[in-house]
């Protein structure tokens, strides 16, 4: 829990907190997420369960071979320098429109951890009254 703010290095690496560092391990995957200027940071055991359940939808549908490409297709391996940083290809910084220099914001969700650029953050809409149905969603859990 806890968003934490980072910059992005010439190289396109970033520092992983010690607390990040320490429940992620160092082996991981980072691939595009589902919304739109967002990438997801995964250990490769949850990434092997996204793979196992994503390869279990119906291969024949459209959406599920464009969700394959997208997720699957353009994941990296990366693991976490002697230093604590993390390196990301330009070709996945530029799917949230990131670059060198910019802050991004990390936010640790049910094990993996999104990243957005902090500009993108600042301007999403996150006033949850908007959300349609999210009461029966969230039914009586007293939110």
């Amino acid at each position: 829990m806890g968003r934490e703010t980072k910059k992005i290095d010439a190289k396109g690496r970033f520092f992983l907190s010690t607390k990040l560092k320490e429940s992620m391990g160092k082996d991981l995957v980072v691939t595009n997420s589902l919304d739109v200027g967002y990438l997801c940071v995964y250990t490769r055991d949850q990434f092997d369960g996204v793979k196992e359940q994503i390869n279990s939808f119906d291969q024949y549908k459209h959406q599920v071979r464009t969700l394959k490409r997208v997720i699957i297709g353009e994941a990296e391996d990366v693991s976490v320098d002697s230093q604590g940083r993390i390196s990301i290809s330009q070709q996945l910084w530029d799917r949230i429109g990131a670059k060198p220099g910019d802050e991004i914001c990390l936010l640790p969700n049910d094990g993996k951890v999104e990243i957005c650029t902090k500009d993108h953050y600042d301007h999403e809409d996150l006033d949850l009254s908007q959300i349609e149905g999210l009461e029966s969603l969230l039914g009586a859990t007293g939110l």
